[in-house]
């Protein structure tokens, strides 16, 4: 004696919806806003390093004119100085003392004749134009100041 079961009156199953990765769960907000902060503050970090500044001062200054460009190159190679050994060390160097730390702080860049000329040229009244060459060893210069103490 087999009963049966009248299963007609049944309904049909329904499954649980499958979850979606889209729209993500507040915590992956979370973390996407604080990976978002960190690559913002690399990023500008990296913009206002000493390095990326003067790197873009001596592009402006390679467009200045010409009777300009001797003064403000060494102005800025002081700046540099100031900025990786302090304004008390740096500032009061005229003249021999400038030529010398140049010299000094990046041995084998600057040649004797392109320090005096740094060291000299805001006492010319008229300065002729620096060539390519004062350009790129100054950026040399800059490189190996500002990386020396890293």
């Amino acid at each position: 004696m087999e009963s049966q079961i009248d299963l007609t009156g049944l309904k049909p199953l329904h499954f649980p919806v499958r979850p979606d990765i889209w729209p993500l769960a507040w915590g992956w907000y979370v973390i996407l806003g604080i990976i978002l902060m960190v690559a913002l503050i690399l990023i500008y970090r990296r913009m206002g390093s000493p390095l990326a500044y003067a790197t873009r001062e001596l592009k402006k200054i390679q467009k200045a004119s010409p009777d300009k460009q001797l003064k403000l190159l060494s102005q800025l190679l002081k700046r540099v100085a100031m900025a990786r050994h302090g304004r008390e060390a740096i500032a009061p160097l005229k003249e021999e003392a400038w030529q010398a730390f140049l010299l000094a702080s990046a041995p084998n860049v600057l040649t004797k004749e392109e320090a005096h000329l740094l060291a000299y040229a805001i006492y010319n009244p008229n300065p002729k134009a620096p060539d390519k060459k004062l350009f790129s060893v100054s950026q040399k210069w800059i490189e190996m100041v500002l990386k020396k103490g890293r």
